[in-house]
């Protein structure tokens, strides 16, 4: 968020909320605590809120921090929808039970650092339509959505929703429709969340393809910008300071989306209890590695020999160039 952001919020009228801002700790958000921290400082400064109080939710489904429990709350929810504690098993269960506890009585939505294009990737896609609310602070239970496309109906249990892009515009436009006075309006976009988590429709399971399946899945569903990052990001071990070390020296503006379209593409598997540490899946480095011509191949391996146990939030003395790396280059 920016400083036109920041004058946008503090200029709307209405009654002043208390924001919980919940933060997904799950295994794929470690590249967004950036987002996390402008985007509570922006919320704090803009003056709008009695308070705003930071939340952890835990890929276990449970939360950390404060409770925030008043008919003055709004919370929002910053994920990438793509952690465990989304998709079926025990920690969805907690996780989406307290979820649709907080939009039976006050107004919640889900702020998504992925553009739009990226969330049918997620367990909590969204489809776009006009979001109605009946006055101003309505718990999600109160709002009506009118779908601009043909879309399955919801379940008869399910609650609706927003999902928002982390951008002024997207922003400002929820904080309208809990702000109107009566009958508020808006173009957005919804999910419906039911009481436990359903897979999503048509997925599989990474670890149910194989290598070469994984990789033809990427290649035809992602940006040209992040295929051509994955080779690279091949090059080297797939820790997140080593990654945007390697997106950061390919000569472009480093645009996050197209480091998380790698991350989230099922290529790569977090490693348990090392936040923002992965590992490819094997064969697929391989597989990517024959995609990187061979002078930007070595530039990018003479990057990292530089770079050593230099790189903030490397281990001391390790070898940041990946074993299938030194194999290929041999």
């Amino acid at each position: 968020m920016n400083v036109r952001t920041t004058t946008a919020l503090s200029r709307s009228s209405g009654p002043a909320y208390r924001l919980q801002l919940v933060f997904d700790a799950g295994p794929t958000m470690t590249m967004w605590r950036p987002l996390l921290r402008s985007l509570r400082q922006s919320l704090a400064q803009a003056g709008h809120f009695q308070s705003v109080t930071v939340s952890v939710l835990k890929a276990d489904g449970t939360l950390r921090g404060r409770q925030v429990e008043d008919d003055r709350t709004v919370t929002l929810v910053l994920s990438d929808c793509s952690g465990p504690q989304w998709y079926p098993g025990p920690a969805a269960v907690r996780w989406y039970g307290t979820l649709r506890s907080w939009a039976r009585v006050r107004p919640v939505a889900v702020v998504q650092p992925l553009p739009e294009r990226m969330w049918r990737r997620t367990a909590l896609p969204g489809a776009p339509g006009r979001i109605w609310a009946p006055s101003a602070g309505a718990a999600n239970t109160a709002l009506s959505f009118t779908a601009y496309d043909g879309v399955p109906e919801p379940g008869a249990d399910s609650v609706l929703i927003p999902v928002l892009e982390s951008s002024a515009v997207w922003l400002e436009n929820w904080f309208a429709l809990i702000n109107g006075v009566e009958g508020a309006e808006i173009s957005g976009a919804v999910a419906y969340v039911l009481p436990a988590a359903l897979s999503v429709e048509g997925s599989v399971s990474p670890v149910e393809l194989t290598a070469e399946e994984l990789f033809l899945r990427f290649r035809s569903t992602a940006s040209a910008e992040a295929f051509g990052l994955a080779g690279h990001l091949a090059v080297g071990v797939p820790h997140l300071p080593v990654m945007q070390l390697v997106q950061k020296s390919l000569g472009t503006t480093p645009c996050p989306s197209h480091l998380a379209e790698v991350i989230l593409s099922g290529m790569l598997r977090a490693v348990p209890g090392s936040p923002g540490i992965y590992a490819f899946r094997e064969g697929v480095a391989a597989l990517l590695l024959r995609t990187v011509p061979r002078t930007s191949f070595s530039r990018t391996v003479e990057l990292l020999t530089r770079a050593g146990a230099e790189l903030a939030g490397a281990p001391k003395g390790r070898v940041l160039v990946s074993e299938e790396a030194l194999r290929h280059l041999g």
